[in-house]
């Protein structure tokens, strides 16, 4: 059964919930560690609860503290257009299979999801190919959360075709998928 999309903004203090929490954003890793997480719940018959942050750009965060609360509005409501089309896409027809809620939560991915999944059974991340100056300026969320979460943590990798986006070594073939 397929639970409404839903904008909670609680902090979740309860331990032990019942739930598999998963992070979101629109890339392909996400989507495997979505599809990973949505086979779990269904297999163990936890519900699933999705995560997506998004932050406010600098004119954003200009503009709301200059008072206009309408750009957090509008910026919460389209993140979670965005996550919902990502969640059915990710799903497909599987998405009423299983129980899911969708949070949508401005703020640094890392830190919002350690916070979301504690007490949890588990969180859920994807983990792309990050080298060099990408996983310098922007970090890694999988690394965060793996040094971070008082829950077990599940790190799903990118897909193949991602993963081998770096090309080919000197040999000609293709440079293995990353650990994390």
């Amino acid at each position: 059964m397929n639970e409404q999309a839903v904008d909670r903004t609680d902090q979740h203090t309860s331990s032990d919930r019942p739930e598999l929490v998963v992070g979101l954003d629109d890339g392909a890793a996400s989507a495997g560690a979505l599809r990973w997480a949505a086979d779990h719940a269904a297999t163990t018959g936890l519900p699933l609860h999705v995560v997506h942050c998004w932050q406010l750009g600098n004119l954003g965060a200009a503009a709301f503290a200059a008072g206009t609360g309408a750009v957090l509005q509008a910026g919460t409501e389209d993140a979670r257009a965005r996550a919902t089309r990502c969640v059915l896409d990710a799903l497909g027809g599987d998405s009423a299979a299983v129980r899911w809620s969708l949070e949508i939560v401005e703020g640094p991915a890392g830190p919002v999801l350690v916070n979301r999944s504690a007490g949890s059974r588990m969180l859920v991340v994807g983990t792309g190919e990050h080298k060099g100056l990408r996983r310098a300026v922007l970090g890694s969320v999988s690394h965060y959360v793996l040094s971070h979460a008082s829950v077990p943590v599940v790190a799903v990798p990118a897909p193949a075709a991602e993963a081998t986006v770096a090309g080919p070594d000197r040999r000609g073939m293709a440079a293995p998928p990353p650990l994390l």
